[in-house]
């Protein structure tokens, strides 16, 4: 009988070769190319928290995010976008209406000598949220919540993007 516990471990220690052989990764975790080891990074349109959010991202990714620009370092410029939201239904019965809010995130990379590694591009999120016009005040935390997990998927979209440079 103990020769089953040795057998079952070499199979999981095969499997466990032949999934890293392959390339899989556990989701979520990204590890950024060597170009982009140290980055400077411009924000627009951001705020203190949104901005340290982005930078421990880069950073969990293995970049080095660097306050000036140098030889060495590639430029990513992110403009956080506010984009209106939508009313989408309205419900006269019970006074609750189902709204779009949205969130865009345009970004470009360029390398130390201003060449364009990655073209200005867009990402957007947006999600549907039920607010009750009989209770506004159950409505603001709500979606303060929302806009944080809509910046923080436009964050991970960014992520996604720039490990495939």
């Amino acid at each position: 009988m103990p020769a089953l516990p040795k057998t079952r471990c070499q199979i999981l220690l095969l499997l466990g070769l032949a999934l890293s052989g392959c390339g899989f990764r556990l989701a979520g975790t990204i590890t950024l190319p060597p170009a982009l080891s140290r980055i400077h990074l411009v924000t627009i349109d951001f705020n203190q928290q949104q901005r340290d959010a982005l930078s421990r991202r880069l950073q969990r990714a293995g970049a080095e995010v660097v306050a000036q620009p140098d030889a060495d370092a590639v430029e990513l410029r992110v403009i956080l976008r506010i984009l209106p939201a939508r009313r989408v239904v309205t419900s006269a019965s019970d006074g609750k209406a189902v709204e779009r809010l949205a969130r865009g995130l345009d970004y470009s990379l360029k390398d130390s000598d201003g060449n364009l590694l990655a073209p200005a591009r867009t990402l957007s999120q947006q999600k549907d949220v039920l607010f009750d016009q009989d209770n506004l005040l159950s409505a603001e935390p709500d979606s303060r919540y929302v806009f944080k997990d809509l910046e923080s998927a436009l964050f991970n979209l960014l992520m996604r993007q720039l490990d495939r440079i």
